[in-house]
């Protein structure tokens, strides 16, 4: 076993598993819970971001093959993919035509997503791998199913996934995070044909955040 990576809710690490090596995100029991609590929320997340990854490849979006689910040990083995991040991509080559290309994909990719009722939870270019030129959303354990009525109830939701996405553009990227959104933005409006409702919940979102900052300070 080589761990890979250790969040605040799983561990990451490389397995040989029937021959080959796979990549399993093994949710860690938490002390400070209720173990039968515990317990069935690991399991209930493990079957929900199952679930949601192979949602993602019947939409057409690549993902990592999930093997086998592991409800007992609350762990999913999937496909190993190594290939580096977008955001790691970003960060090497800056704002160049690659990126821009490669953040348009991304935009198509979450906006097929969204049009088949797939919220992921936290799109952001670290959730994305770069493998040969094809684009794999990752790490679905914040993603929820939902119906695409995209009435205001599911516009808001959709917008709230795009937030987390700008928020994370603007921290780590500065004033390019913009242009980034913006090319992403693109890729999304060819797939999402009610994308300038989306931005607009999108504004009055980060508009109440603003205002509610403003108001705690």
């Amino acid at each position: 076993m080589r761990v890979v990576a250790k969040g605040a809710e799983a561990l990451l690490y490389l397995e040989d598993w029937l021959g080959l090596t796979v990549l399993v995100k093994e949710r860690m029991p938490k002390g400070y819970r209720d173990p039968v609590f515990d317990r069935m929320i690991r399991v209930r997340r493990t079957i929900n971001e199952a679930r949601l990854i192979m949602d993602a490849a019947e939409l057409g979006v690549k993902t990592p093959v999930i093997y086998d689910v592991d409800v007992v040990r609350a762990r999913i083995r999937m496909q190993y993919i190594e290939a580096p991040t977008l955001n790691s991509i970003i960060r090497a080559n800056g704002y160049s035509g690659p990126v821009k290309t490669l953040m348009r994909r991304m935009g198509e990719l979450i906006g097929t997503l969204h049009a088949g009722g797939v919220l992921h939870g936290d799109p952001t270019p670290a959730n994305v791998l770069v493998s040969n030129g094809d684009e794999y959303l990752v790490d679905f354990g914040l993603g929820e199913r939902a119906r695409p009525t995209w009435d205001d109830r599911y516009l808001k939701r959709v917008a709230v996934d795009l937030n987390v996405l700008l928020r994370s553009l603007e921290s780590n990227y500065g004033e390019v995070g913009n242009a980034l959104f913006s090319d992403f933005m693109d890729g999304y409006g060819s797939v999402v044909d009610k994308s300038e409702l989306v931005m607009r919940w999108v504004r009055r979102i980060r508009s109440l955040a603003r205002y509610y900052t403003g108001r705690l300070t």
